[in-house]
């Protein structure tokens, strides 16, 4: 092979610099990240809007919220449901931006009234105290067995059971269509968030001033905001009951994940010479760490969920712990809110119906008397909730209820399954924190060390050749300070774990939608073309 001259200049390659995302810095590429929504929901997403741009309808002021109004029918009141939702969720998960709303949870008081039961919230109140007690007289130091919890998880899912009304949690049971009960919080989820256009019809005109209204508008406006700030704060406690009790199951299912003893820590035991149990689980956890788990549930935000979980992980109390525990730590921080949030949608098919249809009755009183589904909220002769009679739907109109309920359980279902793992990319991101944290334990360093393997120092420590040695590499463990330095720019998601679930819930309802649509115009555009064809076809055979 002839060599090159080497009297010859260079000419260095030309290095195109990368496009910047059409989508702009988000949390997803932002904070030194490489993630970019290039995922196909965003893409279908983006296709949906520019047909909308298409059809001359603007989309620049409010972007995908402009699906919104692309909604068919009463499509809308799926929508708006996940909008509900979404306000709530807020408030547990602490957010900045809850639509200038700011509930207290103990303010429900303020507006009470005969619709709004005060028995379901007084329930999940009592139900939350008595689970405390049994933590009463817990030190720091004592420890729980796996039987003494299992016993106390029991025990306090029963407790909270019978604060959660109604009780979701046999999944044996079939699924009620048409049930209404006005009386329950989650009946008025679709109301939490009221639009602008609704405001208008109630007042009758946008401009008008409110002391022009009838007065006995004006009463019925403040009965209905009433009823709908009285669920509000009312829904909020019940959904803490719920993530006190999706607390201790998955205390109640993951004791091996929280007990067992990682490779890394097998081999600094066999370094030091200390015994660790034969089965390499610890035999005990740490109560005072549960207590404080419960208590982030029941009045913290998820920064809180994700500490008090490292606290109970981290069985020496050194604050540190290994990359492996971190990724537990973060999974077992969202599980409960995966099992709440499923509980209350479960709930709400519960008390309330998906569709008008599932009221019963004509097709004007339904919408006379539904404006808690957000259909004609501002009918003046709309009847207060109270005076809705129990109906029994007939088998054509049942169908169709439970028909829709089917679709938005398997649809919200396929999300919490699919949200943190796929579209967050949660298992890449914990991977890039542990990688780029600033961890002072071993200088931040990797430790080469040779284990003596002819001795047995824990379950997969030991070699079977005796008068060996291994060679082990190290990996410094991390703290919940360095973990939450990188968190906060490269993992966000985490500190609205709730409001993330929900939103993709909707970007998944948009897409459903969305799709529906698209179908419609193409078998529109499918028969409209035979038809076409079979006209010629008609012509030239007459000639």
């Amino acid at each position: 092979m002839a060599r090159s001259n080497p009297n010859t200049k260079t000419t260095p390659a030309v290095v195109t610099p990368k496009p910047i995302s059409p989508f702009g810095v988000d949390s997803n590429n932002s904070g030194g990240g490489i993630w970019e929504q290039t995922s196909t929901k965003k893409t279908k997403l983006n296709e949906l809007l520019t047909e909308l741009n298409e059809r001359g309808i603007d989309t620049g002021s409010k972007g995908m919220e402009t699906l919104d109004e692309a909604a068919v029918g009463e499509e809308g009141l799926d929508l708006d449901l996940v909008d509900g939702m979404k306000i709530l969720v807020k408030i547990v998960d602490g957010s900045d931006d809850n639509n200038g709303i700011i509930i207290s949870e103990d303010a429900s008081s303020q507006y009470e009234n005969q619709v709004i039961n005060t028995n379901i919230e007084q329930a999940a109140k009592q139900a939350t105290t008595q689970v405390f007690k049994l933590f009463e007289n817990t030190t720091e130091d004592e420890e729980w067995t796996k039987d003494i919890l299992e016993s106390k998880m029991n025990e306090a899912i029963r407790i909270l059971s019978e604060g959660c009304v109604p009780d979701v949690s046999d999944k044996k049971k079939k699924p009620v269509a048409g049930s209404l009960d006005v009386s329950h919080p989650f009946c008025y989820l679709r109301q939490f968030v009221v639009s602008d256009d609704t405001v208008d019809n109630v007042s009758g005109d946008g401009d008008d001033n409110d002391d022009d209204l009838d007065p006995s508008i004006q009463q019925q406006i403040e009965t209905l905001n009433n009823i709908t700030t009285h669920a509000l704060t009312s829904s909020t406690i019940l959904y803490r009951t719920l993530l006190l009790r999706a607390t201790a199951q998955t205390l109640l299912n993951n004791w091996d994940q929280l007990t067992t003893i990682t490779s890394g820590d097998i081999d600094r035991a066999a370094i030091s010479k200390t015994e660790l149990p034969s089965t390499s689980q610890r035999a005990t956890i740490n109560a005072k760490s549960i207590q404080n788990i419960f208590e982030a549930y029941a009045h913290n935000s998820p920064q809180d969920w994700v500490q008090s979980w490292w606290k109970l992980i981290d069985a020496d109390k050194d604050g540190l712990i290994d990359q492996e525990e971190m990724n537990n730590c973060v999974d077992l921080s969202i599980e409960p809110v995966h099992l709440a949030l499923g509980n209350m949608f479960d709930m709400t098919f519960e008390v309330c119906p998906v569709r008008t249809i599932g009221l019963g009755g004509e097709e004007e009183a339904r919408k006379k008397n539904a404006w808690f589904l957000g259909v004609d909220a501002g009918d003046e002769d709309a009847e207060i909730p109270t005076n809705i009679p129990p109906v029994k739907l007939s088998w054509r109109n049942r169908r169709k209820e439970l028909k829709q309920q089917k679709i938005l359980t398997k649809t919200f279902q396929a999300t919490i399954a699919r949200h943190f793992r796929d579209q967050a990319e949660a298992p890449h991101r914990l991977r890039c924190i542990y990688a780029w944290a600033e961890k002072a334990h071993q200088d931040n360093k990797l430790d080469s060390v040779l284990v003596d393997a002819s001795e047995d120092w824990g379950s997969g420590a030991a070699s079977a050749v005796m008068g060996r040695k291994r060679y082990v590499e190290l990996e410094p463990k991390i703290s919940y300070s360095e973990f939450r330095e990188v968190q906060k720019k490269t993992f966000p998601h985490l500190d609205r774990i709730g409001e993330e679930i929900i939103t993709s819930f909707k970007e998944d309802l948009w897409l459903l939608q969305g799709k529906k649509r698209q179908n419609k115009e193409l078998k529109r555009d499918g028969m409209l073309f035979l038809l076409a064809i079979s006209v010629v076809d008609l012509g030239i055979w007459f000639v």
